[in-house]
């Protein structure tokens, strides 16, 4: 979408975009809601109306190998959906699929390869008399390869260590930040960055146990004939018993924040140095940094010393939130006191225990980054009639045993 808007340029680009977008069929209609029963057609991947899209779907893998397994498994995962609409009366759009990749990411110590299927419903809808289809969708099947896809979840399963060291980043979270290169954005971390919090043990008895859906809204919070809020319905499929996530403990969390606080030292030495060269005045709020780091790491060594092993292998109950209230509070300085520990919580309202991607369970594979080890599937429906068949055929006819098959 992105390649042709920049090929074209100008009144008659807009024309094309538009027309494109919406393809108008001969068919003639009174109302949008008379088409809800007109037959409905199927897109492949290959058929997917934008060419320069097609043109770029695994232009993300980075080896020959990887672009051949990401090709095969996605033309598998088509086939596997396709299988769903047999028998099935499909009516009111264009279910249209569409392959994209996102490159390589470390789940852990392992560099997997991402990638995905996706499947969407384009309604039809009446314009001047004619049978139009929409440019836009509400319903959507998605298939996640490698990914937990943490950005529709985050409501649940989040990453709150996101990098700490502002607009001056000398890549001092990655893992080898002494040979980091800026361009590498998901090189490996160090284990703070890597942590997610879980508020929701559902949500982690799906993930880990693959034996069940997890929806993002409870079904008797569902309100009916609603275009405006979609319903998010995840399965997990995984490769053997292991868990995919796996707790953090309070020991290891606090080592982890020292390992980060070590960093910090080097952060903010070169950082008063660039802020002075550059005769920048913002380099006041950092006067303080040698003293606010040694008390953070006081304070993390103290915890570690006055507890029993027994309390330090007990899982890390973390609230992020609270604790920069804390350290706002006590009216200390926001520049240099980024995850200042305070204390662990008990699993209160939204206070998330910390999980980490079980090493275990995801190994480098000998058949290249791209081999699956773990698809997330996401269903996204509204609570409307065609949106809800679609819904109800997928889930009722869905070969999980199949995707099973698939994984390494």
């Amino acid at each position: 979408m992105k390649n042709i808007k920049h090929q074209l340029k100008g009144p008659i680009a807009l024309l094309c975009f538009i027309s494109l977008i919406q393809t108008t069929m001969a068919q003639d209609c009174k109302t949008s809601a008379n088409l809800d029963a007109t037959p409905g057609k199927y897109l492949t991947a290959a058929q997917y109306p934008w060419p320069a899209a097609r043109a770029e779907y695994f232009n993300k893998m980075t080896t020959t190998a990887d672009k051949a397994m990401a090709k095969k498994i996605l033309g598998d995962l088509e086939r596997i959906e396709e299988q769903t609409h047999t028998g099935f009366n499909f009516t009111g759009g264009n279910w249209e699929n569409y392959y994209s990749t996102e490159g390589n990411q470390y789940l852990g110590s392992a560099k997997l390869g991402q990638y995905t299927f996706q499947a969407a419903l384009y309604e039809y809808f009446c314009a001047k008399g004619k049978l139009t289809r929409n440019s836009e969708y509400s319903t959507v099947l998605r298939m996640y390869v490698n990914q937990l896809r943490l950005t529709t979840l985050d409501k649940f399963l989040s990453s709150p260590y996101g990098s700490s060291f502002g607009s001056y980043d000398f890549g001092l979270q990655f893992q080898d930040w002494k040979n980091h290169k800026p361009a590498d954005v998901n090189a490996q971390l160090i284990s703070l960055f890597t942590y997610m919090t879980c508020n929701n043990e559902q949500l982690i008895g799906a993930i880990n146990n693959d034996n069940n859906y997890f929806q993002d809204v409870a079904d008797k919070d569902i309100k009916p004939n609603n275009r405006s809020n979609p319903v998010y319905r995840y399965w997990f499929v995984k490769k053997n018993n292991l868990p995919v996530l796996v707790p953090v403990s309070r020991k290891e969390y606090l080592q982890s924040l020292l390992e980060y606080y070590e960093r910090e030292k080097i952060h903010f030495t070169k950082l008063v140095a660039k802020l002075n060269e550059d005769h920048d005045k913002s380099v006041k709020n950092y006067s303080t940094w040698e003293t606010d780091v040694a008390d953070k790491v006081a304070t993390v060594k103290k915890a570690l010393s006055e507890h029993n092993e027994e309390w330090l292998l007990a899982q890390a109950i973390v609230n992020p939130g609270t604790d920069n209230s804390q350290t706002y509070n006590a009216k200390l300085r926001e520049q240099t006191n980024y995850n200042r520990f305070w204390k662990f919580y008990d699993k209160e309202k939204n206070f998330g225990g910390l999980y980490r991607y079980n090493p275990e369970y995801f190994k480098t594979s000998a058949k290249g980054a791209a081999s699956p080890q773990l698809i997330t599937v996401l269903f996204r429906y509204v609570t409307i009639p065609s949106s809800l068949r679609m819904l109800n055929n997928f889930s009722k006819n869905f070969d999980v045993k199949a995707l099973q098959k698939m994984l390494e």
